[in-house]
């Protein structure tokens, strides 16, 4: 075939595979809308009211799976621009272009490991996001979410101090709402805490663990102090990074790490192959 004619071919070839790669991602795009509803409102539970509750944790799952395939389609394709490609040069900048967004993006999902997998980071994100509350006999008990809006931190236990002994109930909303008609009210609330084994504070001290429940629920604290009517408590929430986010998530972003560092080490042989040729530097 008259060097001509390849080249109109392969300039044809290559109109092609961008035409194909432009709809496959376009396909993709709406693929990825379709999974964020069907994760965060039919899988995830969100909800508007009475609170807004919008869980993110199983989609970034989802999200991170469909780049790591988006990124290994954009190989493939890219590998057929490189043999179709007109010049030693074109392959060049193509390679040398290649190369650099992957790194980028192996460095910006690398960080993001190490942020979500490192104990000691993740201990200082926890630690920040702890909260306290005083709670005085006699005043509407405090609430609390068995996680934020977005299900990336959970609460996972509930620590109470106090300078006596006395009794810490957790109650699901259904519940409180049911029988809690005030300060009398403590004797039937005691029946149904959720916290049937850990509810009398022990040296000042009393550690609850809140269980994970299949959805996003709202928790009241009710003390009863007994005969020490004054006694007042300092609760403080202990929250914990989503299990969904630090173990699926993380292993995604690995294999993203992975591929796409195996993809530049693929790549390095064929850039400096056709640079010395490149009118690119």
């Amino acid at each position: 075939m008259p060097a001509s004619g390849k080249v109109l071919e392969d300039s044809i070839r290559l109109s092609r595979i961008h035409r194909i790669k432009l709809t496959l991602y376009a396909v993709q795009a709406v693929m990825l809308v379709a999974l964020a509803v069907v994760t965060i409102f039919v899988f995830g539970g969100a909800t508007v009211d009475p609170y807004v509750y919008i869980p993110l944790d199983a989609f970034f799952g989802v999200l991170v799976l469909l780049l790591l395939i988006i990124c290994l389609e954009s190989f493939f394709f890219r590998m057929l621009e490189l043999r179709f490609a007109r010049s030693s040069s074109a392959r060049h900048l193509m390679a040398k272009r290649s190369m650099k967004r992957s790194i980028i993006m192996a460095a910006i999902a690398a960080a993001v490991v190490m942020t979500i997998t490192v104990p000691s980071i993740i201990g200082g994100i926890e630690e920040s996001r702890n909260e306290s509350v005083y709670i005085t006999p006699g005043t509407y008990p405090p609430y609390f979410y068995s996680s934020d809006v977005l299900a990336l931190m959970e609460t996972s236990s509930v620590h109470v101090t106090a300078a006596r002994q006395i009794q810490v109930y957790i109650i699901i909303e259904e519940l409180f709402r049911q029988y809690y008609t005030g300060p009398d009210s403590l004797s039937a609330l005691a029946s149904y805490r959720l916290n049937t084994v850990d509810y009398i504070t022990i040296d000042n001290e009393l550690l609850i663990e809140i269980p994970k429940l299949d959805k996003f629920t709202r928790f009241y604290i009710v003390i009863n102090s007994m005969d020490d009517i004054g006694t007042s408590a300092v609760v403080t929430l202990m929250k914990e990074v989503s299990g969904t986010f630090t173990g699926i998530t993380s292993l995604l972003l690995i294999a993203f790490v992975v591929t796409n560092v195996a993809w530049v080490a693929y790549l390095i042989p064929i850039e400096r192959k056709y640079s010395a040729g490149s009118i690119y530097k």
